[in-house]
């Protein structure tokens, strides 16, 4: 996920807003950047504020920031979380400057629908070119789209099926086996996985 942000991020010193932003993990990969958080949670946003993120309280779908006002918006892991994603997608192209980039990962595949996403509080899981659909619909272009956890999507179909989640981590040699594993699938950079991750361009002027 990383790698891909580093492909498009604008230059040193632009300002970011990461939704959702937890501890501030992200902020860590990318110093040169002026980071700025939304986070809910109060514990990780005082961690987040320690890392150098100016994190604030709020919403994905009210983000507390002027229209224009960032070269980038980050939201991983967030869209699924949301009951109506498309006020989230308005919202980051208002609060970017034309031109800006917008950052999003979301779960794939409807059909692996299992009691973890319940547990993780997801809405939904998308189906592949969905999330490109509905940025479009907001005022984005897609400039690149990747997949990932490519290699463990059919262990993973075997074990929604079987009504399982699978675990977080695997015990001892298998858990660094995965970590291999998922180093692997990145490189390769197949056309399918358990998530995307895509890169989209605020376009100045669109019709809704």
């Amino acid at each position: 996920m990383s790698s891909v942000v580093a492909r498009h991020l604008p230059a040193a010193g632009s300002r970011v807003m990461d939704v959702g932003c937890g501890d501030g993990w992200l902020a860590g990969y990318f110093p040169q950047y002026e980071w700025h958080g939304v986070e809910p949670d109060p514990a990780l946003r005082k961690s987040a504020m320690a890392n150098g993120v100016r994190a604030v309280s709020g919403r994905a779908e009210e983000l507390p920031y002027p229209d224009g006002h960032f070269d980038a918006v980050c939201m991983f892991d967030v869209l699924e979380h949301l009951p109506d994603d498309g006020t989230a997608l308005a919202e980051a192209r208002r609060v970017l400057r034309p031109g800006g980039l917008l950052f999003a990962s979301v779960p794939l595949h409807p059909r692996l629908w299992s009691a973890h996403d319940e547990a993780c509080g997801h809405y939904r899981r998308y189906r592949k070119g969905e999330l490109e659909r509905a940025a479009r619909r907001h005022g984005f272009v897609l400039a690149e789209r990747r997949f990932f956890v490519s290699l463990f999507l059919p262990a993973a179909a075997l074990a929604r099926a079987a009504g399982g989640g699978g675990p977080s981590r695997l015990p001892g040699f298998l858990d660094i086996l995965a970590e291999r594993a998922l180093s692997l699938d990145a490189r390769l950079r197949l056309p399918f996985g358990l998530s995307e991750v895509a890169v989209f361009e605020r376009l100045d002027r669109f019709d809704r």
